[in-house]
């Protein structure tokens, strides 16, 4: 990291340290809890609960007493819980304690069972895991439970997920992390909301390669990971060498605004398993008849069918590497319900409200560069659907190819590990010549996040807490990144129910700062061809302007046309951008797109709507600009550099989404949709 950049950096907005103090302190402040500048509360706070309820929580309140906000603090999270803020904490009755103490004794993990002489280790594991800081938005009350994880983690920086079912007397219940019972929910508190659980709350800290290995039901993909070596490179969890970086978790002042590094840089993955049982289907037993019906199937079909598993040119290893990602994808998050039409804030995110399918393309793990496509609909979430949508609705018209179904969890099994999730599929997953050249065969929209890995895995991604800035390195698509480079990351925090909201796909944004110079690995292509690349715009006078560059060589890539000018407004005399409603019928609509393109612009797409009852398409200054036409290989790897043309350091880069489009669709039979 570079120190001499990070001192200049450095610059704690001293006005706004009475407002974050206590959510400093679990995120690497030395500083203790002063409560003199603290409000004062007139009810109980979650201390003072547990305080006048010994008999359920006197266990639980000595551990809370013995444990340190973090290694440099001397408050304990006692103290943290009588404090303001706004916590979610799934509290573990006395008998939930000896429970798990007694189950730590018998495998030998603890000398006693005595709470007051547990190592630190295990006493953080218990606390740490049953606390949420909410932050600044309200903690959470059971209305707002979904299945699957909660978007902010916990202390410990683990999800946890709810489920619902039903006891043995088939009373509906809630469950944590499908073990832990809620047996009781919603005492509300000054500082959240407390939910008694029957279980301490105990993450699986095997890595993923190792939790899906233990799975009974998952015996047979198993082998397969075993058999290509993938689970030896599924262990990776935390880059010790951020660790070092001494401005992690603080706030530091990028340009004129404000913004907190990452207090880690955690790596995970996201795996996509077939149980047994669909094996079984297909007469598939042990890698054997795995590559038997691969080839019957005639799938990977240019690859090596030996017996060299380990051979990333191996049919069986390439059919496993089809099946990871190199993120941690929770389940709420595997696709972005966000901003698209018909969006409401107020719903939950489950897919129910769904006026329109969402979508994500992922890069797939493996020698060869692959997408995979998630589809979210009203029911569930689908790998590599395909569906032909109504132009005026954009809601399925028909499906030719349904996808394969994704499992939320695997019924009694933990599918929650150290690294990551892995999701339990209903299906053979496999890339094959449809998936190639019918269901990526479309217009692809690439959200900048979707290319940035590390945004998942670190919880940031839609995390609206606060800005987040990113010293060099911590992104390994983004390379030789110039020293006046700087990244910041912008959730629209603002936006509420879509009454207001940024002109941007999924409401959120790279604001890149200084004069910059950086260049960005862009996705694979599926097949061989023409593709048009184009880039979303938000324009207003403090963008940037910069020249775009574009190859297979990072360190030596080709300019591409004039630089991209973010200042340029739909409304200026350049473009003279018309809205639809006034240009009338459907032939001076399609005839103003055309004069745009000749432009190297379009319009922005339907799809998203940033206020509410607008989609972007009439929003002036949102536009999409056509920035590079050419051919692109799936067996290459293809750069794209931006360097500021302006000798500005406050002009802003705006960075938010980019389209990549087969010939076939935009010169087609069919003329392109405006979504």
């Amino acid at each position: 990291m570079r120190k001499s950049f990070n001192r200049v950096m450095r610059s704690i907005t001293m006005g706004a340290i009475a407002s974050i103090s206590i959510a400093l302190v679990t995120t690497g402040c030395t500083e203790d809890i002063d409560k003199s500048d603290l409000y004062t509360f007139t009810g109980q706070t979650m201390t003072d609960y547990f305080e006048d309820n010994p008999e359920e929580f006197s266990s639980f309140l000595t551990i809370i007493g013995n444990v340190h906000t973090n290694k440099s603090s001397q408050s304990t999270i006692r103290d943290l819980l009588s404090a303001r803020g706004n916590y979610t904490c799934f509290a573990p009755t006395n008998e939930a304690i000896k429970i798990h103490l007694d189950s730590l004794y018998r495998i030998g993990e603890i000398e006693s069972t005595d709470i007051t002489t547990l190592s630190d280790s295990i006493a953080e594991s218990i606390v740490f895991n049953s606390i949420i800081d909410n932050g600044m938005e309200e903690a959470y009350h059971s209305t707002r439970f979904i299945e699957g994880a909660f978007t902010k983690t916990n202390m410990k920086d683990r999800y946890i997920s709810i489920n619902f079912g039903n006891d043995p007397q088939g009373k509906s219940t809630i469950y944590v992390n499908n073990d832990s019972k809620v047996l009781t929910k919603d005492i509300e508190v000054t500082n959240g909301y407390i939910h008694t659980i029957d279980r301490v709350i105990s993450p699986s800290t095997s890595t993923i390669s190792d939790l899906v290995i233990g799975t009974d039901n998952l015996s047979i993909f198993a082998s397969f990971l075993k058999a290509t070596g993938w689970n030896e490179k599924l262990t990776s969890y935390r880059d010790e060498k951020y660790e070092e970086f001494d401005m992690r978790g603080e706030q530091t002042t990028v340009i004129e605004d404000a913004g907190y590094y990452p207090e880690h840089r955690y790596l995970g993955y996201t795996i996509f398993v077939e149980p047994d049982s669909i094996y079984e289907q297909h007469g598939i037993h042990d890698i054997e008849s795995l590559k038997k019906w691969l080839q019957d199937n005639n799938l990977y079909s240019d690859c090596k069918f030996d017996d060299d598993y380990r051979n990333e040119d191996n049919a069986v290893n390439q059919f496993v590497a089809y099946h990871l990602l190199p993120q941690i994808l929770i389940w709420n998050k595997l696709v972005m319900f966000c901003n698209e039409k018909g969006f409401n804030n107020n719903t939950p995110n489950d897919g129910s409200q769904f006026a329109t399918n969402v979508w994500e393309y992922y890069e797939t793990m493996g020698k060869k560069r692959r997408l995979m496509k998630i589809t979210g609909i009203r029911n569930g979430k689908m790998i590599n659907r395909h569906a032909k949508m109504n132009v005026n609705t954009y809601a399925e018209s028909y499906v030719d190819i349904p996808g394969i179904e994704i499992k939320q969890t695997n019924g009694k099994y933990d599918n929650n590990a150290l690294n990551g999730y892995y999701y339990p599929i209903m299906d053979i997953l496999t890339w094959n010549d449809e998936v190639k050249n019918v269901v990526l065969n479309e217009r692809m929209r690439f959200d900048i996040c979707s290319l940035l890995p590390e945004l998942m895995s670190n919880n940031i991604r839609q995390n609206k807490a606060h800005n987040w800035n990113f010293p060099p390195g911590y992104f390994d698509n983004v390379v030789n990144v110039s020293n006046e480079t700087l990244f910041r990351y912008q959730p629209n925090y603002e936006n509420l129910g879509g009454t207001w909201g940024w002109i941007n796909y999924q409401s959120d944004e790279f604001s890149i700062r200084g004069i910059y110079d950086f260049t960005m690995k862009l996705s694979p292509v599926p097949f061989s061809g023409t593709y048009e690349l184009r880039y979303g715009i938000s324009a207003n006078g403090n963008r940037g302007m910069a020249q775009i560059y574009i190859g297979t060589n990072p360190s030596n890539l080709p300019p591409q046309g004039i630089p991209l000018d973010l200042r340029i407004e739909g409304r200026s005399t350049y473009l003279n951008w018309k809205a639809d409603k006034d240009l009338g019928s459907d032939e001076e609509i399609d005839a103003h797109d055309k004069a745009l393109r000749n432009l190297t612009y379009m319009k922005a797409p339907k799809y998203f709507y940033p206020t509410q009852g607008v989609c972007a398409r009439d929003c002036q200054n949102a536009l999409r600009r056509i920035i590079y036409t050419g051919q692109f290989s799936e067996n290459e790897t293809y750069y794209i550099r931006f360097k500021s043309v302006l000798n500005n350091r406050m002009s802003e880069f705006f960075y938010d989404y980019l389209e990549l489009v087969p010939k076939s669709v935009y010169s087609g039979i069919e003329a392109e949709d405006k979504w």
